[in-house]
Formats: C-alpha cells, sequence, structure tokens
C-alpha cells in the first residue's frame, strides 16, 4: 500500500477514534494495523495533560478555595452572597461540563463542582432558610443523591462512595 493511502486511512481511523464513532481499542488495533505498529508517538501525546486541562483544573480548585473562604472567613452582605454563589456555581458546572464535552474526562474538575455545588447549595440554603435546619438536611440530601446518580452515569467510583457516605453521615446526624 502507498503512503499516501495509508495516510488518508490512518487519519480516518484517528477522525473515528477523536469522534468515538468506533470504540477506542477497535481503532487501536487498527492504527496498529495500518501503521505497522509504529504509531506510539499519538498515544504517546494522548495520555500527556494538555495545557487547557491544568488551566481550568487550576482554575476549579481556585474558585473551591475561594468560596469557601469568602462564604465562611469573610462577613459579606446577603446581596454579595447570592451573587458570588450564582457566579461561581454557574462557573464552575459550565467549565465541568465543557470539558466533559471535549473529553477532559478527568477528576479534579468534577470533584471541584461538586464540592462547589455543594457548599453554594448550603449557603444558600442557610441564606433563604436560616431558622429551618430540615431545609439544610433537604440540601445535603439531594447533594449526595446527585453524586450517586453522576457516579453511577459516569462509572466514578468515588462519587458513589462519598454520596453514600455522605447520605449514611446525613442520617446518622438526624436521627442522632
Amino acid at each position: 500500500m502507498d503512503d499516501h493511502r495509508r495516510k488518508i486511512i490512518t487519519n480516518e481511523i484517528k477522525h473515528w477514534k477523536q469522534n468515538r464513532l468506533l470504540p477506542e481499542h477497535y481503532c487501536d488495533f487498527l492504527l496498529n494495523l495500518y501503521t505497522e505498529g509504529s504509531s506510539e508517538d499519538d498515544s504517546t501525546r494522548r495520555n500527556r495533560p494538555s495545557r487547557t486541562k491544568g488551566i481550568l483544573g487550576l482554575i476549579l480548585i481556585g474558585l473551591l478555595s475561594l468560596s469557601v473562604f469568602l462564604f465562611y472567613f469573610t462577613e459579606l452582605s446577603l446581596f454579595l452572597q447570592t451573587a458570588l454563589i450564582i457566579f461561581f456555581g454557574v462557573t464552575t458546572l459550565s467549565v465541568a461540563f465543557y470539558m466533559l464535552k471535549k473529553s477532559f474526562f478527568d477528576l479534579i474538575p468534577l470533584l471541584a463542582s461538586a464540592l462547589l455545588l455543594l457548599i453554594t447549595s448550603v449557603q444558600a440554603a442557610e441564606i433563604i432558610f436560616p431558622d429551618h435546619p430540615v431545609m439544610l438536611y433537604i440540601v445535603a440530601g439531594l447533594n449526595c443523591l446527585l453524586w450517586i446518580t453522576a457516579g453511577t452515569r459516569w462509572k466514578i467510583v468515588s462519587f458513589k462512595i462519598s454520596g453514600i457516605i455522605g447520605l449514611i453521615v446525613l442520617l446518622i446526624t438526624i436521627f442522632i
């Protein structure tokens, strides 16, 4: 087979792999078949973390740290807390969905988004219902159920375990 035809076929297989038109192991097999095992540069490049992934992960961790600091160690007005809750929540969820859509399936953005959602929803429950601890329990329980659902859907064991442990701790807190 001539090099031009081989290059066209390998580029098409790489396109299938990138867009998930075929399972990854099929594409790897076909790439190894057509390149005669010399496609190692693509697999090593794929395993190397990208800059965008690292920068977005740092932004999410920074927002998580900033939100903990702002909500629990400063005295902000109700309006400013609400605005920050909305901003941080929308930002982290949009970055996490962007990373999932771009196949940057990584645990750090998902964990940062889940923790920031927990912090902001608990803070919102404390602001909206200041004298009703039952609402705080409901919000925490819904977050745990969301973690279990996300862990089941994306097959992330740590989310399932965190959600189950969170529900157990919540039930122990309620009944003891």
